[in-house]
């Protein structure tokens, strides 16, 4: 299983990021400063918490990626470009973690429940915020800015609409033919959305031709796809994972290995096994669904898995990017796809 260990330098500029901005706060006024510390408590401090834990860094370095691929030079892409879209991905694991009332995150109590839900709420929005205030500092030009600006917006936008999709639709009152476009469409508007993003804000601001943009986006958002996929197989068919396998399994999410179950077993086997998920009270008996669907799916799921990546690499093969850099991201994806097993 992958480590999920961010970079120190990244947690650095984050944490710089936090700093910056108290600093701004308490040149406001005197009345400000003095109240720095609430601010400080309610605010900085789980903002410093979600983005001091290990994460996989995964979306920095795809818009890194992004910006080889575009024609940036290696080692001069701005500091506060990754960084803002990590800021804006850990806003969304917070906001996340509410809506499904989970209880960690990356080894650690879910904000909500490390500082109440009031203030986890504010914080996870508040990172949406302090992402976009990331945008106005870059060294680009208006038109770069706007460009970056409206991407997030439209980013953050889908992402929205998918969690809508992701909160709503349980595998045990979707019909089984309906599962499939489901968690397709949840995952395009949300994961897919989200590493669109990233891709595209490389590519923008290394000058790319708004053409290469949308095909850097667009491999991007199939590596959403992948990425989800692997992510939802995971909790399935790893032992390391259980806990996740089991969550979504509690809140009936639609995941990727549903949506494949739906496609490769009959309707009485898909009844069967999504009435012992609603009959399902204790940890065990979740775990025997669990055990079933990776049974199932176990000759399956890594060629659905291998296939998205290969969609994603087309897009980029299929153009005149240039081949060192084409390389260097498919040797990223192979890897990831070996970390998760």
């Amino acid at each position: 299983m992958p480590e999920n260990r961010p970079a120190p330098l990244e947690v650095d500029l984050f944490l710089s990021e936090l700093m910056r901005e108290l600093a701004e706060l308490r040149e406001i006024g005197p009345h400000v400063d003095r109240a720095a510390r609430y601010l400080d408590a309610a605010l900085f401090e789980p903002a410093r918490d979600i983005l001091s834990r290990n994460g996989k860094g995964f979306r920095a370095r795809l818009l890194t990626h992004s910006w080889t691929l575009a024609g940036g030079r290696p080692g001069e892409m701005p500091d506060l470009l990754p960084v803002a879209i990590e800021l804006l991905h850990a806003g969304s694991l917070v906001i996340d973690d509410i809506e499904d009332d989970s209880a960690t995150r990356r080894g650690e109590p879910a904000l909500h429940h490390r500082y109440g839900l009031p203030v986890a709420l504010n914080t996870g929005n508040w990172l949406y915020f302090a992402s976009m205030s990331c945008l106005s500092r870059l060294p680009c030009d208006d038109a770069c800015r706007l460009g970056l600006t409206e991407d997030v917006i439209l980013g953050v936008l889908r992402c929205h609409e998918g969690q809508a999709l992701d909160i709503s639709a349980s595998v045990t009152s979707l019909s089984r033919t309906e599962v499939p476009s489901v968690v397709s469409a949840a995952t395009d508007l949300k994961t897919g959305a989200l590493m669109g993003l990233a891709a595209a804000m490389g590519a923008r601001c290394a000058g790319a031709a708004p053409e290469a943009v949308d095909r850097i986006r667009a491999f991007g958002s199939r590596v959403g796809v992948a990425f989800q996929m692997l992510d939802d197989w995971s909790g399935i068919r790893h032992d390391q994972r259980r806990h996740k396998g089991l969550e979504d399994l509690r809140l009936g999410r639609a995941t990727w290995p549903w949506a494949w179950f739906a496609d490769h077993v009959d309707q009485v086997s898909y009844a069967d096994i999504t009435r012992r998920l609603r009959a399902a009270e204790v940890e065990w008996e979740l775990d025997q669904v669990r055990e079933r669907i990776a049974s199932a799916l176990g000759p399956v799921a890594p060629g659905r898995i291998e296939a998205e990546m290969d969609q994603a690499m087309s897009l980029l093969r299929s153009e005149p990017f240039e081949s060192a850099a084409v390389d260097a991201v498919a040797s990223e994806l192979a890897a990831l796809v070996r970390a998760y097993g």
